[in-house]
């Protein structure tokens, strides 16, 4: 075992290593008393998957069973708060209508942050999304700059699209997801680095890799009480992996980022991409060594490459899983909308294409990343309108999938209709929600009915690039490769369901074909 020469060294150092390991295991002993204490404190509301057993069985059966957990909680106790065992300890589930209510609460009472660190086990690996130098740039700059660069993305988009699937001239089976991964990598980093880095292998292993083995250290620590993950962290290797990420993206960007400053000493008109602008606003926001800035581009390859890779590869599945008929109608209306905007895939070109826009949302709906949203800790006592209190010290949540599959706000909501959302928008369909505006469909909204992106102000602040990006992708192959599923399979893929996590099975094939001139 890779832990056995070192526990053989702290044996041989005699009794005081003895008496230390003692006080560890103490200490664990008393934090994890401690941790099962703050059960007491929610004991009062109903909790779903008692019948497995005991705290422990209940963490573990978590992991492989939280789908059932959560429909299951849904359906008994929907508009009242129940609570569930999870690998982090119990989790209060709040009904949807208290999401307009726990959006405007501050941050100092209930944190998304908070809730961040304990889901990546900052406190142990020192990642978190939370980035306020990232998040400020992505809505101040990406976002404000996305007409002009939607043109050269399309051009990123159509080349690397070819590069990646190849001619096909006839009927090939290829792996989409592995395929969507590299150019959603690609075209990312078009916009992240410039076009004369985003090919490069150093940045294409920080983008890809660096947050598959993340996700794999975090599962591993989340194996382990919560009381004794401090400890646990010297024995799991993927910890070391992580680091080592942390080290080579140092490598690789810290003399681009010394080159960027040299330019602008000198007066010389520097790139317009991500790693500029998070130079530039880097004073504002006291991030001072070029490790720091390296580190920033680490947490925004993890924040965006792999949620839209999973996205696309989403609407891939669901399009040739269930209702391949509807291929031909999309290129239709690509086409008709490229014709129309002169060729060129403007924003007003994206906003055009509201039948895949539809496809887009029906399948964020189908297939939401995690089972719930708005997660929070709760770090000061609350008190909701109806008089519920939640204590402080909890953990919150509302669910997101059991509300996607609720008749009462989706018509036939099992069902995957792809002209579900480019009907409500046109009003050709019911509303059940009634929103004031039909444009609230569109696949980059955020309502409390679907919280794909989140909701309020912790809202996804780049889904408008992701969408953008998204759309052309799809675009692309749809226009440019026939698709379909591999013979004999006639089901769509099922979901990979790991704790709340929803992800698609990243192993499956599908068939591609170059679209006849």
């Amino acid at each position: 075992m890779a832990h056995q020469p070192l526990l053989e060294s702290l044996y041989q150092d005699g009794p005081a290593v003895y008496k230390a390991i003692s006080v560890l295991l103490v200490l664990a002993t008393v934090l994890y008393i401690h941790s099962r204490s703050a059960v007491k404190d929610v004991s009062r509301f109903p909790l779903i998957g008692q019948n497995v057993g005991g705290f422990s069985k209940r963490r573990r059966y978590f992991v492989n069973h939280a789908l059932e957990l959560f429909l299951e909680g849904y359906l008994k106790f929907k508009d009242s708060v129940w609570r569930v065992t999870s690998t982090d300890g119990e989790v209060l589930v709040l009904p949807l209508r208290y999401a307009e209510e726990l959006r405007e609460l501050p941050e100092d009472v209930v944190s998304s942050n908070a809730a961040n660190e304990m889901t990546f086990e900052t406190k142990l690996l020192g990642i978190t999304p939370d980035n306020p130098l990232m998040v400020h740039v992505v809505k101040s700059d990406l976002t404000h700059n996305l007409s002009q660069i939607n043109a050269s993305l399309a051009l990123e988009v159509s080349r690397t699209v070819s590069d990646e699937i190849g001619l096909c001239e006839d009927w090939t089976e290829i792996n989409i997801s592995q395929k969507l991964l590299k150019i959603v990598a690609i075209v990312s980093g078009h916009v992240f680095l410039g076009p004369d880095l985003c090919r490069r292998e150093e940045y294409l292993h920080a983008s890809i890799d660096f947050t598959v083995d993340l996700f794999i250290a975090i599962a591993a620590l989340k194996r382990w009480p919560k009381s004794l993950r401090f400890a646990a962290k010297y024995w799991i290797p993927q910890l070391k992996t992580v680091n080592e990420h942390r080290r080579r993206v140092h490598e690789f960007l810290v003399p681009i980022l010394r080159e960027r400053r040299a330019l602008r000493a000198k007066g010389e008109e520097p790139p317009k991409d991500m790693l500029q602008w998070l130079l530039d606003k880097s004073d504002q926001f006291n991030v001072r060594t070029d490790e720091e800035l390296a580190e920033t581009q680490l947490i925004l390859g993890m924040a965006a490459i792999h949620t839209t890779t999973m996205t696309a590869t989403q609407i891939i599945y669901d399009l040739i899983g269930y209702c391949p008929e509807v291929i031909p109608e999309l290129r239709a209306e690509i086409r008709s909308v490229q014709a129309t905007n002169g060729g060129v895939m403007t924003t007003q070109a994206l906003y055009q294409m509201k039948l895949l826009d539809s496809v887009m949302r029906e399948s964020q709906r189908q297939n939401p990343s995690n089972i719930v949203r708005m997660q929070r800790c709760v770090l000061k006592p609350v008190r909701f309108s109806d008089g519920t209190e939640i204590p402080a010290g909890t953990s919150v949540a509302v669910p997101a999938l059991p509300t996607l599959q609720d008749p009462k706000l989706y018509s036939d909501p099992s069902s995957y209709d792809p002209h579900r959302f480019a009907r409500l928008r046109a009003g050709q369909s019911q509303d059940p929600i009634n929103y004031a505006s039909k444009e609230l469909y569109q696949f980059i909204s955020v309502t409390k009915e679907n919280m794909g992106f989140g909701y309020g102000r912790h809202a996804c602040p780049g889904r408008f690039f992701a969408a953008n990006e998204i759309k052309m992708i799809c675009a692309r192959i749809i226009l440019d490769y026939d698709i379909k599923m591999p013979d004999g399979i006639k089901a769509r893929y099922p979901n990979a369901v790991r704790g709340s996590s929803i992800t698609p099975d990243r192993t499956k094939t599908i068939m591609v074909r170059k679209v006849a001139a």
